[in-house]
């Protein structure tokens, strides 16, 4: 049983768009995002250094270097260890997921920009609660198996959303309910067909880089991913 203190704190938490996922130790001692059932993990990536905005910390803003996870899901940021702000890894649903780029500047590294609504309770497309503004600088090798893999998981993402919204204007039933069940199949067929480019040092997970054991407690749950409202 929580205390009021910690109950408060697991509020800020949420409030703070998935601020610090539960982590769990991976396959070979790498510190990994706790997975939802049903979860899959596609792609990791060392070397990554994130730059976001609109989070609890003094300054606005993160920084920190660490390791990228993309799932079936979402996309979690990790760091080794908590930096002073009390961060060490952060959440962003695909659903939430808009105006990706990549960016590819004269001077410094290339870099994935993005923006991502927040979970709270007034977050999402229709909330009062600005989208954070992302950044995630790749800082070792190319990005030859990443880009294409993540942009075809948006894709299947978008389908899914435009599909859960037209069933529920056909069925006159005012809510929309988003699921990642139909995205799986599509998830496997491209990773059993994706280009591996030998200067892209991103992990393509073939096999799970946790146990099922690892699945996430409902109680853990930063936000029920399928009842993200497009």
């Amino acid at each position: 049983v929580l205390s009021g203190r910690e109950a408060r704190e697991r509020e800020r938490e949420r409030e703070a768009m998935a601020a610090n996922p539960p982590l769990v130790m991976g396959y070979g001692g790498l510190l990994t995002p706790a997975p939802f059932a049903g979860e899959h993990f596609v792609l990791g990536r060392d070397g990554v250094q994130i730059d976001i905005d609109n989070v609890l910390t003094k300054s606005g803003r993160w920084k920190a270097e660490g390791y990228l996870f993309v799932s079936s899901v979402r996309m979690v940021f990790v760091t080794k260890k908590a930096d002073a702000s009390g961060l060490q890894s952060f959440d962003f649903p695909l659903a939430y997921v808009s105006g990706e780029k990549f960016n590819q500047p004269i001077f410094g590294c290339n870099n994935l920009q993005l923006n991502c609504f927040s979970v709270a309770a007034n977050g999402g497309p229709n909330g009062t609660a600005p989208p954070h503004a992302v950044k995630f600088y790749l800082k070792l090798g190319g990005c030859g198996t990443l880009l294409p893999m993540l942009w075809r998981l948006l894709e299947c993402t978008r389908i899914e959303q435009r599909r859960a919204a037209q069933a529920a204007e056909a069925a006159q039933y005012p809510e929309v309910v988003y699921t990642t069940e139909a995205v799986l199949p599509e998830v496997k067929n491209m990773m059993n067909t994706a280009y591996i480019d030998p200067n892209d040092p991103t992990t393509v997970y073939v096999t799970q880089p946790v146990g099922q054991d690892q699945v996430m407690k409902d109680e853990d749950k930063p936000y029920e991913p399928t009842g993200l409202k497009p």
